[in-house]
């Protein structure tokens, strides 16, 4: 298994019930392969049958990113089979954040990019700290913000959805808070206390009455946002019919090894 692809199947549970997933994968920017998505899938898969967990806390590892976006070099080299394959890796991660039984938080410091976005979209709640930044950059290597990218209509609206989607720009913690992205900003130094307090919150309700209102608000979302979801994963590997992904990707790549 090459450096990138590692995330260890592990996670902590303290005596509270709150468990901690950190995503360890893709060195210190934490990218996320198809490889480290079907690890964090399995993880997350068990945290959900875990009766100790009361609340779970996703986390990058370090501080420059939460998740630094999918994997480009092996999307560089995706045919539309593949393409198709490694989208369908990316959905089952977000969607087991989104079936998890107890609440979910994405803990967010530096830049939440991509799939990252989409991933913490998925979350029930997002706490970030104030020098963190969030970015749907797809278009600029090529293809589309596709799978959870359906949840930030919901989120911070359909303007600001399309906005963010289109222009592949990034909003820092002042204005995704503002936008309803984010639930609560708090400072580096203060964002562990922040989280603890909103983790323990949760965690100290009835354990069948919090699973009850997750089922409750589960099954409440918008229908169409599952077949949209579903759709999305056939259009992405349409670019992949032809060079632009490659191409835009390649030069992303060279532009990084020589800037």
């Amino acid at each position: 298994m090459m450096e990138h692809d590692s995330q260890e199947k592990a996670y902590a549970v303290d005596q509270r019930g709150i468990a901690t997933l950190q995503i360890t994968c893709g060195g210190p920017l934490n990218i996320i392969s198809s490889v480290s998505a079907r690890l964090l899938t399995a993880t997350l898969r068990d945290i959900a049958v875990d009766s100790r967990v009361r609340v779970v806390l996703l986390r990058g590892s370090g501080t420059k990113t939460f998740v630094g976006g999918a994997d480009i070099r092996e999307m560089a080299a995706l045919s539309p089979e593949a393409a198709r394959a490694f989208i369908t890796d990316l959905h089952a991660l977000c969607e087991a954040v989104r079936d998890m039984p107890v609440p979910t938080v994405a803990v967010v410091r530096g830049w939440c990019i991509g799939v990252g976005l989409e991933l913490a979209s998925a979350c029930d709640l997002r706490i970030a700290s104030d020098d963190a930044h969030f970015t749907m950059p797809e278009v600029r290597i090529g293809i589309p913000s596709v799978i959870q990218g359906a949840f930030l209509t919901r989120l911070v609206g359909e303007g600001r959805a399309r906005w963010l989607m289109l222009t592949g720009e990034s909003i820092d913690s002042i204005t995704a808070e503002r936008w309803g992205l984010l639930n609560e900003v708090a400072g580096a130094e203060a964002l562990d206390s922040a989280v603890d307090r909103l983790a323990r919150l949760m965690a100290a309700h009835g354990a069948a009455g919090m699973r009850a209102q997750k089922r409750v608000l589960r099954t409440g979302e918008a229908p169409h946002l599952d077949a949209a979801m579903r759709h999305s994963i056939e259009i992405f590997s349409a670019p992949f019919e032809t060079t632009e992904p490659a191409d835009a990707m390649q030069a992303f790549l060279s532009k990084r090894r020589h800037g």
